[in-house]
């Protein structure tokens, strides 16, 4: 069963759609329960961080999203997307320094004043720097969809695979094991976004 998590952070219909393509064993749900019973998870998500980690710490029936997410994470295959990659991060500095999940250690930063315009919107290629099963079947330096003014700044830089250039080069692909995390929007990047997510749903 494939939990997508709902937290009130942006329309999910594209992301539940494009998993539908690869598999019909798909709950939309904010029950920490069923995403304890989940073998795969996605974390979606567009808006704040700090309006985020705050609907995620709200307790249902004594547990919450984030107790759930932080007891799963490192057991199955978990994929965040946009918002929901840089939540993994320890703080933000969206929200006054807003403290994230701490899965992956690191904090989620405002491009630099150099960058032309913000948000960083559209198309843009992404260059493989590690070889990953989400990448396989995907050509290198493929574009994706961006829509987005903060990025990851990971401590540890081995859990880069994937970076994009926007004014400077930026992480956009982590990897840690058994959690992927992707800046883009694979659900809305074509061809190559989903043959990306049916990459994640085949993980064992």
């Amino acid at each position: 069963m494939i939990a997508i998590i709902d937290y009130n952070a942006g329309n999910l219909r594209s992301i539940v759609k494009a998993v539908e393509l690869y598999s019909k064993d798909v709950v939309v749900t904010d029950n920490p329960e069923t995403i304890l019973s989940a073998d795969k998870i996605i974390l979606p998500g567009v808006g704040n961080f700090e309006s985020a980690m705050a609907n995620l710490s709200k307790e249902v029936n004594e547990s919450s999203l984030k107790e759930a997410i932080c007891r799963t994470v490192k057991e199955i295959p978990f994929l965040g997307i946009c918002l929901g990659m840089q939540l993994l991060m320890e703080k933000s500095e969206e929200g006054d320094g807003a403290k994230g999940l701490g899965v992956i250690k690191g904090d989620v930063i405002k491009f630099k004043d150099t960058v032309e315009k913000i948000p960083h919107m559209g198309w843009n290629n992404v260059e493989q720097v590690m070889d990953i099963p989400l990448f396989d079947g995907i050509k290198n330096n493929e574009y994706f969809y961006f829509v987005h003014s903060y990025h990851v700044n990971p401590s540890n830089k081995d859990v880069i695979a994937g970076v994009c250039e926007y004014g400077y080069k930026f992480p956009c692909v982590l990897n840690k094991k058994n959690i992927y995390a992707t800046q883009f929007h694979p659900e809305k990047s074509g061809k190559a976004g989903l043959k990306m997510i049916e990459n994640f749903i085949e993980l064992i």
